[in-house]
């Protein structure tokens, strides 16, 4: 009988390691999948309104390029409204394109005596000269590129740039004479920046931002009033502005973008 359980027990060692080698081998441990973040979208067409402060210099040139006794600041209050679309929104990249147009009460003026009258500068007039500028009207088409951060993208950095448009008169007072311009549009580029914040999730957002204008150089007919012979200038400026406005946004063009991280 010992015989017999001794040689079962030998059996079942023997063949232990062989069962062993016919099991399973064991699964790899998958990793955990990427966390899924809902990232707010901010795609689709919008229309709002701001409000800000422009300031800026100008500067005259006679028609052989030289600069004249006339160059001074302007600043002043605008309000106005904008049209944009977010067209495109890949994760937190957002692009877009916006119009904005102001009523706009910028102006300034600079006085001098003048004591030369070589030609060809005709407003070089002897006595005390004031060249007066007025703008009613600034706006912008631009393209805008921002980035949306914060937990749930909320929050859109953006960069912007494109064309930019002012229409205003000039205005010279002599002590024999009035010359004055017609209004006139005048377009130029425009670069800027700001931030842009969705309220609570909702299709409110609030905004802040800066624009740098720069309108190039451009000629005028000065013309007496009350009739005479005009006299041509150019005029070179540049403009800031600071905006702050409300948007609300009409919908999108689809869902909240996911993101994974």
């Amino acid at each position: 009988m010992n015989k017999i359980l001794s040689g079962f027990a030998l059996s079942v060692c023997l063949a232990a390691p062989a069962m062993a080698a016919d099991l399973p081998a064991r699964m790899p441990v998958k990793a955990p999948a990427a966390p899924i973040v809902t990232v707010y979208s901010w795609t689709g067409c919008y229309i709002g309104a701001h409000a800000g402060w422009a300031w800026g210099q100008k500067r005259v040139f006679d028609s052989a390029g030289e600069i004249v006794a006339f160059k001074h600041d302007v600043d002043g209050f605008l309000a106005g409204g904008q049209i944009g679309c977010n067209l495109w929104q890949r994760d937190r990249w957002v692009f877009g394109i916006e119009g904005q147009a102001a009523w706009a009460d910028i102006d300034g003026e600079a006085t001098r005596t003048l004591i030369s009258t070589a030609p060809p500068i005709a407003l070089v007039i002897p006595g005390t000269t004031v060249f007066r500028t007025k703008a009613d009207i600034i706006g912008s088409i631009a393209a805008r590129l921002g980035y949306a951060f914060g937990a749930n993208g909320q929050t859109l950095a953006f960069v912007k740039g494109g064309a930019a448009f002012i229409d205003e008169r000039f205005t010279v007072t002599t002590a024999q004479q009035i010359f004055d311009t017609d209004k006139e549009l005048r377009w130029g580029w425009m670069v800027g920046g700001g931030l842009e914040h969705a309220l609570g999730g909702s299709n409110w957002s609030i905004k802040a931002e800066y624009n740098y204008n720069h309108f190039g150089k451009d000629s005028f007919d000065f013309c007496p009033v009350g009739g005479g012979a005009c006299v041509v200038a150019e005029v070179k400026q540049h403009i800031h502005l600071v905006k702050v406005g409300i948007n609300y946004r009409f919908g999108g063009f689809g869902g909240p973008v996911v993101a994974r991280y």
